[in-house]
């Protein structure tokens, strides 16, 4: 009799309680993820977009420096040089560079000893050097000349050839050099360099390859 009053009456009862149950978490579950949406929509990205202006953007592959030093030329002392050149900067680390210097020998040691001629007229003294280089920029970085003074810079090397006009003769010409820039800002440069003038000579009455030693300083300017 009891088991039949609680079938009758009770079943139904735990059966709605169920079914309430499992309305009410569906309900907490479609509020939440409703929730959960709203805020996603609300959510708005806050990014600030600037505006590039492409002819502030640096762009100076030319340019043109002007240098004085001094080189020693083989067997006729060490003299003034002074020295100009343009450039064109194909890529970020490749450069071509067209060179001019001129410089005026001294006397031999022959000349110094012997009391003779001189080997050389003063027109035939004057060195005439011009020529191409290809040059690679290898080591860029930066300078420290205070704890808030500092400047960028950049070591390269460069290899060319060209012709020297001396002692009256036009010789083909070697030059390595090693050059170092300081960026003063984007279009000024202080550079410093030394190169090696390889060719042929026979002013001293025999051929002989001769190496003459150039150090220079100076500005260049970016264009």
């Amino acid at each position: 009799m009891e088991n039949r009053f609680q079938r009758i009456f009770l079943t139904p009862f735990i059966s709605a309680s169920t079914l309430l149950l499992a309305a009410l978490s569906f309900s907490s579950l479609t509020n939440a993820a409703e929730q959960d949406n709203n805020a996603q929509i609300q959510v708005k990205a806050d990014v600030e977009r600037r505006q590039i202006f492409d002819d502030l953007l640096d762009s100076e592959n030319f340019e043109v420096g002007i240098q004085g030093g001094i080189i020693s030329i083989e067997d006729f002392e060490s003299s003034g040089w002074l020295a100009a050149h343009i450039g064109y900067h194909i890529t970020e680390n490749f450069y071509l560079k067209a060179r001019y210097g001129q410089a005026k020998g001294g006397e031999t040691s022959f000349e110094k000893l012997v009391n003779s001629a001189p080997l050389l007229t003063d027109e035939q003294r004057e060195l005439t050097y011009y020529g191409l280089n290809i040059g690679y920029n290898l080591l860029p970085g930066e300078i420290f000349f205070s704890k808030d003074l500092v400047f960028n810079s950049i070591f390269s090397i460069e290899l060319g050839a060209g012709s020297t006009e001396f002692a009256g003769d036009e010789q083909f010409t070697v030059n390595v050099t090693a050059n170092y820039r300081v960026f003063i800002n984007d279009w000024v440069a202080w550079d410093i360099g030394m190169s090696d003038y390889i060719f042929d000579t026979q002013v001293t009455g025999e051929s002989k390859t001769t190496h003459n030693l150039n150090f220079v300083t100076g500005v260049s300017i970016y264009f």
